[in-house]
């Protein structure tokens, strides 16, 4: 008797607990919006486009807004994020972009206070459609590990094109992700993405292909690297196509799952896809990404390249490309932007 009694007591005290982590892990995972929402195209009240004879496109990884504290255990309070919303809008808007490639933006995340950046930043530059690409829906993140004050929490983020000029397609294509990862992990990991946007430039069509490559794994990024690559090649037969986004691929980075001892060319190997591809061309030519004048992150002491711009020589031309400087510490990364041409 007294056995059975002392065994119901211990189910008692393993159970609940493995009930209430299993149900945690449920709802933590599930989705907090509607997945056929995900790639939607967004139209906002702003004035009509001028018609012009060269267009500028910027590439952002916005860092929802956080600074220099994005994914760290600091919490920046509600003034941090509007004083990052004006320095960046007002160094935005001093290239009067005609298409704007974000990462990292927020659509509705307690981390940035129930804010959606993507429409707010529309608004602030008059921009006229937008193209949202969920990567990160989950009703509890529990990311920083530690401490649990620190867990993002709620979270609903992804990347997001802004344009002038009408958006007419929009494509989310989650890339490979990383072997040999648990269940739990997998559950939890935000999906590293390509999103494809057609978008017409007075009348000419242009795809826009924004990505956010993985960050530490380098098989992983080199795969998904090869895979843009064979996107934008195909693509590429029948339209002009620029690819942009935050390739994670550094110059002398360590951390990025690089062995020690490495040259500047090896610790660049999954950019070099592009590089190799021969309908493929670099805003910032390959020689002068060693230069610190081109490195976008950090944002307050750049350092290296991780943001890049490729287009079609064979249809477009370029006719400028620049870090924006001016953005300071609204995010961790600064933005880059080019200028270009129809051929």
């Amino acid at each position: 008797m007294r056995m059975k009694l002392v065994l119901k007591i211990l189910g008692l005290v393993i159970g609940i607990p493995a009930i209430a982590l299993t149900a945690f892990f449920l709802w933590g995972s599930a989705s907090t919006t509607d997945r056929k929402t995900y790639d939607d195209i967004v139209e906002y009240d702003a004035p009509s486009p001028a018609v012009k004879n060269s267009y500028t496109i910027v590439s952002y990884n916005i860092g929802y807004l956080s600074g220099l504290a994005n994914n760290t255990t600091t919490k920046p309070e509600p003034s941090m994020f509007t004083e990052n919303f004006q320095r960046a809008i007002a160094a935005l808007a001093d290239v009067t972009p005609d298409i704007i490639a974000f990462q990292e933006i927020d659509f509705n995340a307690k981390r940035s206070y129930g804010q959606n950046q993507m429409q707010q930043i529309a608004e602030a530059l008059e921009m006229n459609s937008g193209a949202i690409a969920v990567n990160w829906d989950k009703n509890y993140q529990p990311i920083p590990y530690w401490p649990p004050s620190a867990h993002f929490g709620k979270i609903l983020t992804g990347q997001a094109v802004l344009s002038h000029y009408p958006i007419e397609k929009n494509n989310r294509i989650v890339l490979e992700r990383i072997a040999d990862k648990s269940f739990i992990y997998n559950a939890f990991y935000l999906d590293r993405l390509a999103q494809v946007s057609q978008i017409s430039l007075d009348g000419q069509p242009v795809i826009v292909i924004n990505v956010h490559l993985e960050a530490f794994v380098e098989s992983t990024r080199l795969s998904q690297t090869q895979f843009v690559r064979s996107l934008v090649e195909d693509y590429a037969q029948t339209l002009p196509v620029i690819v942009i986004g935050d390739f994670n691929s550094a110059v002398n980075r360590p951390s990025f799952a690089t062995p020690d001892g490495q040259t500047y060319e090896e610790r660049q190997f999954s950019i070099k896809e592009l590089l190799n591809s021969e309908q493929l061309a670099p805003a910032v030519p390959a020689a002068d990404w060693s230069n610190t004048l081109n490195a976008t992150f950090p944002s307050n002491a750049p350092e290296y390249k991780l943001d890049y711009i490729f287009y079609t020589p064979s249809t477009l031309e370029m006719v400028s490309a620049k870090v924006l400087t001016d953005a300071g510490e609204s995010s961790d990364h600064l933005p880059l932007m080019m200028e270009f041409r129809f051929k």
